[in-house]
């Protein structure tokens, strides 16, 4: 039940990344894309790591689920790359997509983290 939002996030996050580049809004195409994909990616691993803390940022969680959290993360941005670029009408995957993807989740794991421990 605490996924739900994480899980409805990835169904939108899905939908919005493969869709063909005409079909998106012009507010999406005006931004920068790189700080789109960080903070897509931020928000996403948010999600997550509040899930798994059941939203009580009273505990520091382990090294083990951040990293699969980040990894879980990381897997999911290189997918959604590849079916843009080899499935999608007029989009393409970057490698620094795919870099700022996973710096997003990174600065977003960590940052709670360290929430977390202050808290302690």
């Amino acid at each position: 039940m605490y996924y739900t939002p994480a899980l409805g996030w990835g169904i939108f996050m899905t939908v919005y990344t493969l869709m063909p580049r005409a079909s998106l809004p012009q507010q999406l195409l005006n931004m920068n894309d790189k700080l789109l994909h960080l903070g897509i990616y931020f928000f996403t691993a948010s999600l997550i790591y509040l899930a798994r803390q059941r939203y009580n940022l009273r505990r520091p969680l382990s090294a083990r689920f951040l990293w699969n959290s980040f990894f879980i993360c990381l897997l999911y941005g290189g997918l959604i790359e590849l079916l843009q670029h080899f499935f999608v009408t007029n989009r393409h995957g970057e490698w620094l997509d795919f870099v700022a993807n996973g710096l997003g989740a990174l600065l977003a794991l960590l940052t709670f983290q360290k929430l977390a421990r202050s808290n302690t």
